[in-house]
């Protein structure tokens, strides 16, 4: 979104996503209007579409019922990624990008389909474009609310999350795993404070009451920018490849990652470290209970390495 304002200053950049997603672009001022698709039926978001003539349609998703709603408006060009929804289309513009043999990560790809508007002006100008803007903001309400949640706790050194929550990804531990990895850690580790984060309406209850006094839970409310203001003050973050992995590589803030082989290649973001990527081979429901102990000791000893090199740098 950012190449497209910066390369096109004065087009007219329309952005349809999801309620989570308006709620999370909503202090981009590069963005001129948002459509949250959630509240909406399809007819309504083919109208809203026909509305603008939009001389391109940036389909970051092509997946057939997106790629047949879109084709079903009058945007002139949709540039896309090349799918079985995306093919034969004659206003598609694709590129095929393979999704298991391609190198190239997500973000990436999105830049590739920018590109696509006018590829030499994208070429000579693409360097000089300033990301920064991509950060994502807080406000003092929400400052507030974790200032609160980390008065107590004051004296600890460092600050670490660990999510075990997602609910995409198929690759990941067992709630129990992911307290079984904390309670270990934090053995380990009594200088250190560790967060498990919950939230309202969260499908997988966090039925846990820390009894090690360097163990809390931190039960959002339905503000994600309470989240993002709380990853943005941790020493490290531990999930699997969910929207809290890329909060922290917005923020930049070091993330030990439990990724499939796929998801290390796809969804690495521009600051996760490829070394501190721990590959899970099975998914969450074929894991066996020692496999998963196997992943534990993983993190454990990744951990130990990342913290004793904290402290001779």
């Amino acid at each position: 979104m950012v190449a497209i304002k910066a390369l096109y200053p004065s087009c007219k950049l329309v952005v349809y996503t999801n309620t989570i997603g308006k709620e999370l672009y909503a202090g981009y001022d590069f963005i001129d209007t948002l459509v949250d698709m959630d509240t909406l039926s399809k007819e309504a978001i083919q109208a809203s579409i026909n509305s603008w003539h939009f001389d391109y349609f940036i389909l970051t998703q092509a997946n057939r019922w997106r790629c047949k709603l879109v084709n079903a408006t009058n945007a002139k060009v949709v540039l896309s990624l090349l799918s079985l929804g995306s093919i034969f289309k004659p206003r598609f513009r694709t590129l095929f990008i393979s999704r298991n043999f391609s190198p190239t990560a997500q973000y990436a790809r999105m830049l590739r389909l920018v590109r696509e508007i006018d590829p030499k002006y994208f070429d000579s100008h693409f360097k000089g474009i300033d990301f920064t803007a991509t950060r994502l903001k807080t406000l003092a309400k929400h400052k507030e609310k974790i200032d609160a949640f980390l008065a107590p706790y004051g004296a600890f050194s460092k600050l670490v999350c660990l999510n075990p929550f997602s609910r995409t990804c198929t690759h990941n531990l067992s709630l129990q795993g992911w307290l079984k990895l904390t309670q270990k850690l934090a053995s380990l580790y009594p200088q250190i404070l560790f967060i498990l984060p919950t939230y309202q309406g969260n499908p997988t209850p966090l039925d846990f009451t820390p009894t090690q006094p360097n163990v809390v839970v931190f039960s959002n409310d339905r503000d994600l920018f309470n989240m993002v203001e709380l990853i943005s003050r941790l020493w490290l973050l531990i999930s699997p490849s969910t929207g809290n992995a890329h909060i922290a590589n917005n923020l930049k803030i070091p993330l030990l990652g439990l990724f499939s082989k796929r998801d290390r290649v796809l969804w690495r973001g521009e600051n996760m470290d490829l070394d501190k990527l721990i590959t899970l081979k099975k998914s969450q429901a074929k894991m066996s209970e020692a496999q998963e102990e196997g992943v534990i000791a993983q993190v454990v000893l990744m951990f130990k390495s990342i913290f004793e090199r904290s402290n001779t740098q």
